[in-house]
């Protein structure tokens, strides 16, 4: 009688533990969420507009807690028929990585007709889970009349560096045909989200067609250090405006002693 009790017992307990581990096999296992896409900036200053021929600014912020995989861009026309840029990113600083930045000028194909556009960028983690980001486009032709630039030098010696307090030297080559209105200097430092702007009105560069701008604008006292992006802007006396950038600008504390 023992002996059957203790083999009953013996199969109840087996079949607990089954039951148990089943249960325990079939509890959720927990959710990595989806990448998020947040593009603050589609053309300069989120113009949404671009150029045949010139490049486009895309830049904002990419989260992905599976780590991103991927990231397609394509270009298309508003009614989907024709697809002017295709773009991948499969390897490199955005790969692989929980929370990035996205920075990239993509190059406007010159024979890009005018009109309205749909930019669509897709984001891909390890685990195959994709969030896509649409804006609208809208692509104008070259004007060659517009104002053009050129940077000469972004720091001394064109070191792309400046110190928080000092000025920092910037030159740049401007032809204007419809002569200069304008010219504005962003200092732009995305990552902590700050940015500062110098306007120049000054009779110098005004209804000028070619001009060297030279200047030394001071970096303000409360400018975080890092890495800054330089927007130029020169906009003439017709409305028309061109805006040049210039990377990787890094500016530090003056040190001490």
């Amino acid at each position: 009688m023992k002996k059957i009790i203790f083999i009953a017992a013996t199969m109840l307990l087996c079949v607990t533990s089954f039951v148990l581990s089943s249960c325990d096999n079939d509890d959720p296992q927990p959710a990595v969420s989806k990448p998020s896409v947040a593009l603050s900036e589609v053309g300069e200053e989120n113009c949404k507009e671009a150029i045949a021929g010139k490049d486009l600014h895309l830049e904002g912020e990419l989260q992905a807690e599976g780590l991103i995989a991927r990231i397609d861009i394509s270009i298309a026309s508003a009614d989907g028929k024709t697809t002017i840029l295709k773009q991948s990113y499969t390897e490199g600083k955005y790969i692989g990585v929980k929370n990035t930045t996205f920075h990239e000028h993509l190059d406007i194909p010159a024979d890009a007709a005018d009109g309205a556009y749909k930019v669509t960028f897709v984001v891909t983690d390890k685990l195959g889970q994709s969030t896509t980001f649409t804006s609208d486009l809208t692509i104008k032709a070259l004007d060659k009349t517009a104002p053009a630039i050129t940077f000469k030098e972004v720091g001394e010696d064109n070191s792309h560096k400046g110190v928080i307090g000092k000025k920092m030297h910037l030159e740049a080559q401007i032809e204007a045909p419809h002569k200069i209105a304008k010219i504005e200097v962003e200092f732009h430092n995305t990552a902590a989200d700050y940015e500062h702007v110098f306007t120049y009105t000054d009779e110098k560069y005004l209804g000028q067609t070619s001009v060297l701008f030279h200047e030394h604008p001071m970096i303000p006292a409360d400018a975080p250090e890092g890495e800054y992006h330089i927007h130029f802007t020169v906009t003439d006396a017709n409305g028309n405006s061109t805006t040049e950038e210039a990377e990787g600008v890094i500016i530090t504390k003056a040190q001490e002693g």
